[in-house]
């Protein structure tokens, strides 16, 4: 059966299973990022503070919606790398880019941006990775 339009094409060729071990894959490079390599770095410079007590039907409703946003992300480089894996590696150089672009407005301080940008933009970058990385097997 032909498909059914031009979207159904671009969608078939990704293999599902790698695409969902790439989303654990991030996930779990996340967790780390954020947690043992730059929590605190990330706490200061974005000036979170941990309350006494946690909400955790907020916690888990966050957790939810970063992982929504970690699979359409994903996504364009499961739908990118068949077309051309430098068609993708531009796209994820472009993410980055914007990303570090829109933290210049949040800091009035080089060091302070430069520390946000390694933090945030830096882990786009490694996430991006890893989906074009998965996307190729």
């Amino acid at each position: 059966m032909e498909n059914c339009c031009h979207a159904c094409g671009m969608f078939c060729h990704i293999n599902w299973l790698w695409f969902v071990v790439a989303i654990a894959a991030a996930y779990a490079v996340g967790a780390i990022w954020y947690s043992f390599l730059f929590s605190k770095t990330w706490m200061r410079i974005f000036k979170v503070e941990i309350p006494e007590k946690v909400d955790k039907t907020n916690m888990i409703i966050t957790m939810f919606i970063q992982l929504i946003a970690t699979a359409i992300f994903g996504l364009v480089y499961f739908v990118l790398v068949p077309i051309s894996v430098w068609l993708a590696i531009l796209a994820l150089v472009g993410f980055c880019a914007w990303q570090k672009g829109s933290l210049k407005f949040q800091f009035s301080s080089w060091k302070e941006f430069a520390t946000a940008a390694l933090v945030q933009a830096g882990f786009t970058f490694i996430t991006g990775v890893i989906f074009i990385l998965f996307a190729l097997l």
